[in-house]
């Protein structure tokens, strides 16, 4: 008689194998786990930071973890670097230390603390994948912070412009620029604050930004020469105006101004106010000559005003003084003030521009570099159509002053009309005449008191 086994008895056989394999793993795992429990050690797999401490007792991972400390930190822990320069820093610079009883204890603990479900877990994992712990340091953050900030200093530097410097009018030098560097100290100190918890030892670069100064010398790379220039003079004994001349003209300074942009003088140069530098010197306010903040700042901008004219550029904005200044002609004059006028001219040549401005004595000179065009015009700027207002002679009766007398208050001046133009040539030809203004200058009045006081009575002896 032949025994059939059916597929239910199989599968049961099946569940039965597969029972009894499973506990023979769970009675594996268990008595694996109370071993370790028995075992009075740090459990296999077990490191602090990347110091390996399984196996040993809390006493000998003490030990290690104190010898590996002292052993690595004889030399300088941390090396900083910035291309081809190094900063060592040693412990005691920044009091670096560590509890390593503390660590040891936090090591044995590994497998040991919560529910038996997470031990075992914790045990199993650092076996199989190892446990590692953070190597807790101690050190003072205020220290490691001026360490930096002085390695920073050494790093830092400011951007500089590309600069055009002349030799004469049509020999030039284009110096290329200085790319300014700033450690970016928050995430360098980050950054060591991280590799100072998992390791003891490293080297570091340190995060340095990199800063593209405004002009760079692909800016400049077509100019081969001043295409325009215009000087002024001015009394250098007057040294508060001189102070302003020189303030404002080193200001615009090295300015370049790209094909199309709008240049604003107020904009370059500023508030003229005292905590900037600037003195008090006579300027006409409402046509009375009074002292004021920036006096003499006005030639700067007059002087800027016929360079541009004589670079063919587009002027957008700019007023005329109240009174004619004697540094320019009559009507080439461009008047400033804070916040209310401006001189604004736009460059509508095909290229960029580069300014100049410095005082070489008793003279102001601004020149404009730019890139010589072929058959270009000559540039002339011309007055035409002037005419002199005389002055109104205003007189006062004065009933403090004797009868018969009279004191002149104020001596009066004449005032005058002028249109300006821009005259371009070419080949002594005149190919255009460009208006540019009408400006009247006011005469001030002449004022003359008379006495109209009548003499008490003499009598007669």
């Amino acid at each position: 008689m032949c025994l059939v086994q059916t597929p239910t008895s199989k599968n049961a056989n099946i569940i039965l194998f597969l029972i009894i394999i499973t506990l023979f793993s769970s009675v594996s795992m268990i008595a694996a786990n109370i071993a370790f429990m028995v075992a009075d050690e740090i459990y296999q797999g077990v490191t602090v930071g990347d110091i390996h401490v399984g196996g040993l007792s809390v006493a000998q991972a003490e030990q290690v973890i104190a010898s590996q400390f002292k052993e690595r930190t004889a030399k300088a822990p941390i090396t900083l670097i910035y291309k081809d320069q190094k900063w060592p820093i040693a412990a005691q610079d920044i009091g670096l230390s560590i509890q390593a009883d503390k660590l040891a204890q936090q090591a044995y603990a590994v497998g040991r603390t919560g529910n038996i479900i997470y031990r075992l877990k914790e045990r199993y994992l650092a076996v199989n994948q190892g446990h590692s712990l953070p190597l807790t340091v101690y050190y003072n953050q205020d220290k490691l912070y001026q360490i930096l900030a002085t390695i920073a200093k050494s790093i830092d530097c400011q951007p500089q412009n590309a600069t055009v410097k002349s030799a004469g009018k049509s020999n030039i030098e284009i110096v290329p620029e200085v790319i300014g560097r700033k450690v970016d100290l928050a995430k360098t100190m980050a950054e060591v604050n991280a590799n100072l918890n998992t390791k003891l030892t490293f080297t570091l670069d340190i995060f340095v930004d990199e800063i593209i100064p405004a002009v760079v010398a692909h800016d400049l790379e077509h100019i081969d020469g001043i295409i325009a220039s215009y000087t002024t003079q001015f009394d250098p004994w007057d040294q508060n105006r001189t102070q302003n001349v020189l303030l404002a003209a080193k200001s615009i300074n090295g300015i370049l101004v790209r094909s199309g942009e709008v240049f604003s003088f107020n904009n370059i140069v500023g508030l003229r106010l005292a905590k900037y530098g600037y003195k008090e010197a006579p300027v006409y306010i409402n046509g009375v000559l009074v002292p004021d903040w920036g006096g003499g700042v006005c030639q700067v901008s007059s002087t800027l005003y016929n360079a541009a004219l004589l670079a063919d550029l587009s002027i957008e904005e700019r007023t005329a003084h109240f009174r004619p200044p004697g540094y320019v002609p009559l009507g080439q004059d461009a008047t400033v003030a804070d916040d209310q006028l401006d001189f604004k001219f736009k460059n509508t040549l095909p290229q960029n521009i580069y300014i100049t401005s410095e005082v070489f004595g008793n003279q102001l000179v601004v020149n404009i570099f730019g890139k010589h065009m072929e058959n270009s015009a000559e540039i002339y700027v011309v007055a035409a159509d002037k005419k002199v207002l005389e002055p109104n002679t205003i007189i006062k009766q004065d009933p403090d002053l004797e009868l018969g007398k009279e004191v002149v208050e104020t001596e009066g001046q004449k005032g005058f009309q002028v249109s300006t133009y821009r005259i371009k040539k070419i080949d002594g030809k005149i190919v255009k005449k460009e208006f540019l203004a009408s400006d009247e200058f006011l005469p001030v009045d002449r004022i003359v008191r008379v006495g109209s006081k009548i003499p008490p009575h003499q009598p007669r002896k």
